[in-house]
């Protein structure tokens, strides 16, 4: 998705996504970040993370010590793509609620009381 508002641009604990689109809205990971990335015009993209790994590449990533990006950036992900696995991923319509930080367990304990 997107990113909609312009604070999620700057707010690290929104991740974004940088991929290469192979189709309409399919492509693969190329660097996640929790800053505005890619530079210049164009959408920036929400990281939403739903994982599926096969058995081998479960055991790799694993096995694998911490990258240094992974470190930098606090983003598992990065791990993967340091061993070379692939991440694919697609555009998807809606964001779903995060809960990461206090503003957002507080803005999801308003939605629950409503």
């Amino acid at each position: 998705m997107a990113l909609a508002a312009e604070d999620e641009r700057d707010n690290p604990n929104v991740v974004k996504a940088v991929f290469e689109p192979t189709g309409a809205r399919t492509g693969k990971a190329l660097y996640f970040t929790r800053l505005p990335a890619p530079s210049g015009s164009g959408p920036l993209y929400h990281h939403i993370g739903l994982y599926a790994y096969r058995r081998a590449a479960l055991k790799a990533f694993v096995a694998a010590p911490q990258s240094e990006l992974e470190k930098r950036e606090r983003l598992e992900q990065l791990r993967a793509l340091a061993i070379g696995l692939n991440i694919h991923v697609a555009v998807v319509d809606t964001v779903p609620l995060g809960v990461d930080t206090q503003a957002d367990l507080d803005r999801a304990r308003a939605l629950l009381e409503q």
